[in-house]
């Protein structure tokens, strides 16, 4: 079970990387073109969204978590900006912002209480 744990440790960058990427192409799709089965509650998917990213962003990098929290709450930040100045069929919200804020810091208390354990 340890080897297995090791081989999904050592991968966690590459999830991250991929988790960030996702985010951002869903953040600015248009939102008829995103899938059926994201369109639940706007403000609950923000904050589940970011919270596994921060949770996955710590295990990626957990002598930089303080590093990845910031970089994503300006992360959360920078979508908005660009839905409001790139896509005409989205807009910036600082709710989401603030949604996606909320699910780092979640994510975080759940990556601290994991390490401590």
């Amino acid at each position: 079970m340890h080897k297995i744990q090791s081989i999904i440790l050592r991968g966690m960058p590459c999830f991250f990387c991929i988790g960030v990427v996702l985010t951002t192409i869903l953040g600015l799709l248009p939102g008829a073109s995103v899938p059926n089965m994201f369109q639940f509650w706007d403000k609950a998917q923000h904050t589940l969204a970011f919270a596994i990213l921060a949770i996955v962003g710590g295990l990626a990098f957990p002598q930089k978590v303080n590093l990845v929290v910031v970089g994503l709450i300006m992360h959360g930040a920078l979508i908005e900006i660009l839905q409001s100045t790139l896509t005409t069929t989205r807009f910036g919200d600082p709710l989401d912002w603030a949604t996606d804020s909320i699910g780092v810091l979640i994510g975080l208390v759940i990556y601290a209480k994991r390490t401590h354990f």
